[in-house]
């Protein structure tokens, strides 16, 4: 009769818990139960699920697996017969031993520490399920709060709400913006909506016509939810280049996304495009930002402005951003490739009429040491100019190539150490090389017979 029972109440227990696993023969009463449960975690409300900055709402969490050994024979302690242990994805070592503990309490509390397992056997996993599935909520989030101890801990809360969500449009239907058809949620997909206050669908039919097509026109900013609005990055409004940078190589629709819906060829083109679309947009922004790598001419761009080492992300070549040559240190200097304007560097120096958000909007846009060295370059050129313009100086400019050039002896006719040029010490005429005197000679010139003016030794 006690058989009969047992069997009646073992399968009682499965049609409640049909994903229980227990291996028994049939007609006799086993001295050991081992078997599994898959259970979920009842949550009767959203739980928050925080860590650092970041958090999400959780509504449906991930199931458990309950291992469980149950020795039947000659066995009246609870705590000694009964064996579990929970696997799971986010619960802590703690956690389980926890659960487990405040399971085997109410087993107590309810059957009794000495009581018969032939006779409580069903009573016990009844009570030890029941408290697994709908009571264990508020013990491991206590007023639906969550903190996670590391990042990974977060992420795999992260992957059980996606997950959730998947399953929830799986069994929902939504409306498609492109052929207006209510579809199946295992037949649409979720775009990468910017806001994300905001659910946009598109059937799977749809979304690969729409981005196929938009891919081969190489109409890249299109490559976005058709429903939102689109708004185009200002680089202007930055305050960092860093920020801006990232901002505007981060695709509105993310590469991963893009392979479940296109072939591999379509994946790449679309890559290189918006690289290229975005690195153009910022090289005119930033003339200091990007170049063209000389060996696989893929766009690369500086981490840092000021810094003239690059190096390619496709081919690996490291080289100077003013020469593009192999890089050659940065002591060794080869001039500069982009010389920012001299209203530009005099605004930057005014104190007086320039705020400080415009000198940032300056530093992001050139960056801080470039400005500094161009505006230490812009002064050394102001004191030597008026060097040169001292009553009684002997330093002038080559019309030429702008190097000063400093008279020591000699007359007026000047030879340009740098480039060769002769030219005029007074007034700084280029002078004919077939006869450079004759501008001493000409009656109609300013300096008619002043070749040997302010010569040391012929002051009269």
């Amino acid at each position: 009769m006690a058989l009969i029972q047992f069997e009646n109440d073992l399968e009682l227990l499965r049609d409640m818990y049909p994903e229980l696993e227990m291996n028994l023969k049939k007609n006799e009463f086993p001295k050991r139960i081992e078997g599994q449960l898959l259970f979920k975690i009842s949550l009767l409300n959203d739980v928050s699920i925080g860590f650092g900055e970041q958090g999400l709402l959780l509504s449906n969490l991930s199931n458990e697996c309950l291992n469980f050994k149950i020795c039947c024979h000659q066995c009246t302690d609870i705590r000694q017969c009964v064996t579990m242990d929970i696997k799971s994805s986010w619960m802590s070592t703690n956690e389980k031993e926890m659960l487990i503990n405040e399971a085997l309490n109410l087993v107590e509390e309810t059957v009794g520490t000495k009581a018969g397992l032939e006779n409580s056997l069903t009573s016990i996993l009844i009570l030890v399920f029941g408290f697994l599935i709908d009571d264990t909520a508020k013990l491991l989030f206590p007023d639906n709060l969550k903190t996670c101890v590391t990042q990974k801990q977060y992420d795999v809360f992260e992957q059980i709400s996606e997950k959730a969500t998947l399953e929830k449009i799986n069994r929902s239907n939504y409306h498609c913006c492109i052929c207006m058809e209510m579809e199946k949620g295992v037949r649409v997909i979720k775009l990468p909506c910017q806001n994300k206050d905001v659910e946009h669908y598109l059937c799977r039919k749809c979304a690969k016509s729409y981005f196929t097509a938009m891919i081969k026109e190489g109409r890249i900013s299109n490559v976005r939810c058709p429903q939102c609005e689109y708004k185009e990055v200002k680089l202007e409004d930055f305050k960092s280049y860093e920020k801006m940078k990232k901002v505007l190589f981060t695709p509105l629709v993310p590469v991963s996304f893009l392979r479940e819906l296109v072939d591999t060829k379509l994946c790449e083109r679309y890559e290189k495009l918006f690289y290229s679309q975005a690195a153009t947009k910022l090289s005119k922004y930033c003339p200091y930002a990007c170049v063209t790598c000389r060996r696989c001419d893929q766009w690369c761009t500086k981490e840092d402005l000021d810094d003239t080492m690059i190096q390619c992300q496709k081919c690996h070549f490291v080289f100077c951003f003013d020469c593009l040559h192999a890089w050659h240190g940065y002591n060794n200097k080869c001039g500069k490739k982009v010389t920012i304007p001299k209203d530009i560097i005099e605004e930057y120096m005014d104190d007086n009429s320039t705020s400080g958000e415009r000198k940032q909007e300056l530093k992001v846009k050139y960056g801080k040491r470039t400005l500094e060295l161009e505006v230490n370059d812009y002064l050394a050129e102001a004191m030597l100019n008026l060097a040169i313009q001292e009553e009684g100086s002997n330093l002038q400019r080559c019309p030429r190539c702008k190097v000063v050039v400093e008279r020591s002896e000699g007359c007026n006719k000047m030879t340009c150490g740098m480039c060769g040029t002769l030219f005029c010490f007074i007034c700084g005429s280029l002078l004919h090389h077939e006869d450079p005197y004759e501008h001493f000679r000409e009656l109609s010139s300013g300096c008619y017979g002043r070749l040997f003016e302010g010569m040391p030794g012929t002051e009269t």
